[in-house]
C-alpha cells in the first residue's frame, strides 16, 4: 500500500471524525474506491497503531473522537505549506490541458477538499487562484497514458508523427527519456531511432502511440537535459546563436523583468530603451516571439536574424496589401 495514498485516508477519516459525521467503513471505501475489509484495516491501523482515540458509537454507525486535542502529524503543517500545495494542484491539473483526465482530476478533488478543511478564512480554495493557457495543442488521454507508461516501464515507444515541417505522418520509435509541459503544451524528450538522434515531440501531434516489449538502456542525463535550459524556447537545434534586441522605452516597461532565459542580460540605455540578449536555438521560436511585440522591438544582432525578421515583415505588408 502506497503511503501516500495510506496518509490521505487518515487525513480524510480524521477531518471527518473532527467534525463529528461519524465516518465508518463503508464511507472510507466509498470516498477512496477501496473494498470495506481494505477500509475498516485502515481505520483499525489508525486507532491501534498511530494511537487515534477514535470509539464506535452504534446509535451514529460511526466513529467520533474521545479526545479533541489527538492531531496527525500530517495536520500540523503551516498555512503557506497548505497554500502551496493547493497552487501546485492547480497549476499541475489546468496545465495539463485535460491530458491526465479523470485520474488526476479525483486526486485533485480530494486534496481540494483536505485544504478547504484545514486553510483558514472563507475564501473557497477552488476560487481563489487559476492558470491560464493560450495556443496549447490539447493531448489526448489515451497518448498521455502510454507515453507515461514507456518512460516509466523503460520501454520503446511507437507513434506516427506529424511533424510541422512536413505533410505526411512518419512512424517513430524513440527511447522516452523525459516529459516537460512548456507552455501548456505536453512535449516528449526522446531519442529517435530513425533520426539517430535526439527529439522534442509534441504529444498533441502524436497518434497511434505503441509501448513495444523491448527495454532500452536509459542514456545519460547530460545528453537530453540541453533541450530543456540551454538557450529561448523548447525548440532546440545543435548550434546555439545570440540574440540582441532593442525594445522601445514604452515596451521596456513591459518587458523588463520578464524571464525569457536563465542567462539572458538587460541593459537599459540612456532613453529607456531594453537590450536584451538570450541565447537562442531554433530561429522559427524565436522569430515568432520577436513579431509578437511588432513595431516596439528590433533584432539588433545577429545580421542574418535580422533580415529575416524585415523579410518576413515585408511579405506580411505584401499580403494586407493585395488581399
Amino acid at each position: 500500500m502506497g503511503e501516500q495514498l495510506f496518509l490521505e485516508r487518515f487525513i480524510w477519516f480524521d477531518n471527518e471524525a473532527r467534525r463529528d459525521r461519524y465516518p465508518n467503513a463503508f464511507k472510507l471505501a466509498a470516498q477512496f474506491e477501496i473494498s470495506t475489509k481494505t477500509a475498516q484495516r485502515s481505520i483499525d491501523y489508525f486507532r491501534d497503531r498511530l494511537q487515534a482515540p477514535l470509539e464506535y458509537l452504534l446509535s451514529h454507525k460511526g466513529y467520533r473522537y474521545t479526545d479533541s486535542s489527538f492531531q496527525l502529524p500530517v495536520t500540523r503543517i503551516s498555512e503557506a505549506e497548505l497554500l502551496a500545495l493547493l497552487i501546485s494542484r492547480k497549476l499541475i491539473t489546468e496545465a495539463s490541458a485535460g491530458s491526465l483526465a479523470e485520474d488526476l482530476e479525483k486526486v485533485s478533488r480530494r486534496l481540494g477538499s483536505l485544504l478547504a478543511a484545514n486553510l483558514p478564512g472563507r475564501a473557497k480554495p477552488e476560487d481563489a487562484f487559476s492558470f491560464r493557457w493560450k495556443g496549447i495543442s490539447p493531448t489526448d488521454p489515451l497518448t498521455f497514458k502510454v507515453v507515461t507508461s514507456a518512460i516509466l516501464q523503460g520501454k520503446l515507444l511507437s507513434f506516427c508523427y506529424y511533424s510541422p515541417t512536413a505533410s505526411n505522418c512518419t512512424m517513430r520509435t524513440v527511447e522516452p527519456h523525459h516529459m516537460v509541459n512548456y507552455m501548456g503544451n505536453w512535449h516528449l524528450i526522446a531519442f529517435c531511432r530513425l533520426r539517430s538522434d535526439w527529439r522534442d515531440f509534441v504529444l498533441g501531434r502524436m497518434t497511434f502511440p505503441r509501448v513495444e516489449e523491448d527495454l532500452f538502456k536509459f542514456r545519460a542525463n547530460e545528453e537530453w537535459r540541453p533541450f530543456l535550459s540551454n538557450t529561448f524556447g523548447i525548440f532546440q537545434n545543435r548550434k546555439s546563436f545570440d540574440v540582441v534586441l532593442r525594445f522601445t522605452p514604452d515596451r521596456a516597461r513591459w518587458v523588463r523583468g520578464e524571464l525569457w532565459h536563465e542567462g539572458q542580460k538587460e541593459v537599459i540605455e540612456a532613453d529607456g530603451s531594453l537590450l536584451l540578449t538570450i541565447s537562442a536555438s531554433h530561429e522559427a521560436e524565436i522569430v515568432m516571439e520577436i513579431l509578437k511585440h511588432g513595431s516596439q522591438v528590433v533584432v539588433v544582432e545577429p545580421e542574418w536574424l535580422r533580415q529575416k525578421v524585415a523579410l518576413e515583415i515585408e511579405q506580411m505588408s505584401s499580403r494586407y496589401l493585395h488581399h
